[in-house]
């Protein structure tokens, strides 16, 4: 079984925050990812709003949490991050590895944090500003799963196998067996660039029914969790059910 999550940020404004919880409400989504965005501050009326929804959270990755170098301002951010998943009782706290890490000073940094809680997102060939990321690798990833679990980003994957020249769908399948990850993010992106996007599902490149069978075969034994990280457009969460939708009936 796959349960579809809505992807929402602190920034959001609340009407956004009472729609979403309406959809969950309706059953046309199962759960929500809250993104902390530090330079917005989230009213308590929004928290309210979507207090009774199954709620996970996505730690911020500006700034030097971007690079995952975590000092004083970085840890005021993740304080926030861990009040608003104790709020919600998330059990699930994303957190992106960064760039230009080994395992060893990837770990050092994390210890920083330290929260049974962590999932760590696995990451695309090359960030916005064309630089290498940590966590692309197959073998960063088993490293990385011997402390905390893979949160699995299909685009991210799509866009790791491009930086390394490996067929997508295979990297894809062996990153499935070897990480068994059951919390996924996915998007649109084109499988020829290595940096990291998040278009709409109708404009990927890649070949989204594949995904879509893939993991439903994959889902098949057990639940699995897909946050859409596509676009927000207009004055409505209409586009996120589309994509969604859009996923669901995919051929």
């Amino acid at each position: 079984m796959i349960r579809y999550g809505l992807k929402m940020w602190t920034s959001n404004e609340l009407e956004r925050f009472k729609e979403a919880a309406e959809l969950c409400h309706l059953g046309q989504v199962d759960f929500i990812e809250l993104y902390n965005n530090p330079e917005a501050e989230i009213s308590q009326l929004a928290l309210e709003s979507i207090r009774f929804c199954p709620v996970t959270t996505h730690n911020t990755n500006t700034n030097k949490w971007h690079e995952f170098v975590l000092g004083d301002e970085e840890l005021a951010t993740w304080k926030k991050t861990v009040e608003l998943a104790n709020f919600f009782k998330s059990p699930i706290i994303v957190v992106h590895p960064g760039q230009r890490h080994t395992t060893e000073s990837f770990l050092e940094n994390l210890n920083k944090i330290d929260d049974p809680r962590i999932y760590i997102e696995n990451m695309a060939g090359l960030d916005l500003f064309k630089v290498p990321m940590f966590g692309q690798t197959l073998p960063e990833l088993v490293a990385i799963q011997q402390s905390k679990p893979i949160c699995f980003d299909v685009e991210k994957a799509v866009k790791a196998a491009c930086y390394q020249k490996l067929n997508y769908q295979n990297f894809i399948q062996d990153c499935l067996r070897e990480l068994t990850p059951r919390y996924f993010h996915i998007s649109g992106g084109d499988k020829n660039s290595p940096v990291d996007e998040h278009f709409n599902m109708w404009e990927a490149t890649f070949d989204v029914a594949w995904v879509r069978q893939t993991l439903e075969e994959y889902a098949a034994p057990h639940s699995i969790d897909i946050v859409f990280e596509t676009p927000k457009i207009g004055a409505s969460l209409e586009n996120d059910l589309k994509n969604i939708n859009f996923f669901k009936t995919c051929s």
